[in-house]
C-alpha cells in the first residue's frame, strides 16, 4: 500500500477512537452535590467532628495543611461496602461563595479515565482521598468546601467545611 492509503487508514482509525470516547457520557449521572443522602458527618468550622453514627458510612472532610484537604469515609457497618464507578473519578469537590453560588467545581476542570472501577471497604476501614485546592480567581472571603463520593449508584456521602480566601 502506498503512503496516502496508510495515512488515510490511520486518520480514520483516530477519528473512530475519538468518536467512541466522546459517546461514553452517562446522561443520568450528575457531578452536582447530592440534595439528600443518609446520615452524614459534618465538620464544623473549628475542625471538630460533628459526630459518628454507628451502622453507617461516615464521611469526613479535614484540612491537612494550607491548601490540602482529606476527604475520607469510614465503614461503620457490619458489612463490606463496594462502590462501583463509571470512570476513574472517585470523588468531587466544590467551593460555594457566601451568596450560595458555586465558584469552583473540580470535575469541570479535571479529566478522568473512561474505565469502570470499584472500591471495596471492609468493616471499620477508612477510605481517604487527599486533594489540593487549585489556584483559582476567587474573591477574598469564606467559602463552603464540599466533597462527595461519585459512585455509579447510591448515596454520595457529602461532607463540608469552611475554606477561607484572604
Amino acid at each position: 500500500m502506498n503512503k496516502k492509503t496508510w495515512l488515510l487508514a490511520l486518520l480514520l482509525l483516530a477519528l473512530a477512537l475519538l468518536l467512541a470516547a466522546c459517546g461514553t457520557k452517562d446522561e443520568g449521572a450528575s457531578n452536582e452535590p447530592p440534595k439528600d443522602e443518609p446520615a452524614k458527618e459534618q465538620e464544623s468550622t473549628d475542625g471538630s467532628s460533628g459526630g459518628i453514627l454507628a451502622g453507617s458510612i461516615g464521611p469526613k472532610l479535614e484540612k491537612v495543611d494550607e491548601d490540602t484537604y482529606r476527604y475520607s469515609l469510614k465503614n461503620q457497618t457490619e458489612h463490606e461496602k463496594t462502590f462501583e464507578f463509571t470512570s476513574g473519578q472517585r470523588f468531587d469537590f466544590s467551593l460555594t461563595n457566601e451568596a450560595g453560588e458555586q465558584a469552583f467545581l473540580f470535575s469541570s476542570v479535571a479529566s478522568y479515565a473512561q474505565a469502570m472501577g470499584e472500591e471495596t471497604m471492609k468493616q471499620a476501614v477508612e477510605l481517604s482521598y487527599e486533594f489540593d485546592i487549585p489556584e483559582a480567581d476567587l474573591e477574598p472571603g469564606t467559602y463552603k468546601l464540599e466533597a462527595w463520593l461519585t459512585p455509579k449508584e447510591g448515596p454520595a456521602y457529602k461532607a463540608e467545611t469552611e475554606y477561607v480566601v484572604e
